[in-house]
């Protein structure tokens, strides 16, 4: 038997840089739209750290909601919370109600996903690239358009572009992306407690943005057969561009609930003070 032949040596693998200068800036957003895929990405030279263990874990995120609503006297108040949860907010608000249950009222996911956030931070990790797109405000506006609202002001992108520029965010936002638990599951967190379960919810999903986005929504709406479920006529960031229809949705759907023992007490409350006054 004769001896196996050496395999050729895989080619070499050109730098991020030069892939860039070869194959064009605007490669990478063409590439991003048609496969979802950031490239002229590095091969990881490590395992990721475990979820828990980052900074911007989804139950850190969750955990610093709870003290916000605490600060806020509504925690463990008299007044349930009605949790509107957008886009990448999904998973850490997912956190905040299996911890807090008794403290929220109703769920409303807005364009919510654990595994396709509109902004695509990955880009922001990119060699050459991610520190391009913050420093072109063009760059930044056309990505803007593209992955979130096709109708994004100038102003209004160059205020988020001005945000991302201070100091320390853009590394921020790039670890909050790495952190999303991708392995959620919608259907087993409705089903995770009897308190869960029964919470209101409602979704409000874009139908006027791609075939692969209302595919997702399709999926959310097999996860929670029982929420309440419609189409707005917004892209991925609706507050930018279908705020007013989002703003009317949410206030009917939550005054169309019953009201709560507790918001009886308060009501109850005020009446008295009123009359004793």
């Amino acid at each position: 038997m004769s001896p196996p032949c050496d395999a050729p040596p895989p080619p070499p693998r050109k730098s991020p840089f030069r892939e860039i200068m070869d194959r064009g800036v605007f490669h990478a957003f063409e590439h991003l739209v048609e496969t979802g895929e950031v490239p002229f990405q590095e091969p990881a030279a490590a395992p990721e750290p475990p979820p828990h263990a980052r900074l911007y874990a989804p139950h850190e995120a969750a955990a610093s909601v709870a003290r916000a609503v605490d600060a806020l006297g509504l925690l463990g108040a008299a007044a349930p919370v009605h949790l509107v949860l957008h886009d990448s907010a999904l998973v850490a608000g997912a956190a905040f109600v299996s911890a807090n249950p008794a403290a929220v009222r109703s769920v409303t996911l807005i364009d919510a996903t654990a595994v396709l956030p509109a902004f695509p931070a990955a880009v922001l990790g990119v060699p050459v690239l991610g520190s391009m797109v913050v420093r072109v405000p063009a760059l930044f506006r056309g990505l803007l358009r593209l992955c979130c609202a096709r109708e994004m002001g100038a102003e209004v992108a160059e205020a988020h572009r001005a945000a991302m520029r201070m100091e320390g965010k853009r590394d921020a936002v790039f670890e909050s992306w790495k952190a999303l638990n991708q392995s959620f599951d919608l259907k087993e967190w409705r089903g995770s407690s009897e308190a869960v379960r029964k919470l209101p919810m409602m979704v409000l999903w874009s139908g006027s943005w791609t075939d692969r986005w209302i595919d997702e929504g399709k999926k959310v709406v097999a996860a929670l057969p029982d929420a309440k479920f419609v189409y707005h006529s917004g892209g991925r960031w609706p507050q930018e561009d279908a705020y007013d229809e989002l703003s009317e949705l949410i206030a009917e759907f939550v005054t169309s609930l019953p009201t709560s023992v507790r918001s009886q007490h308060i009501d109850q409350s005020s009446e008295q003070a009123t009359a004793q006054e």
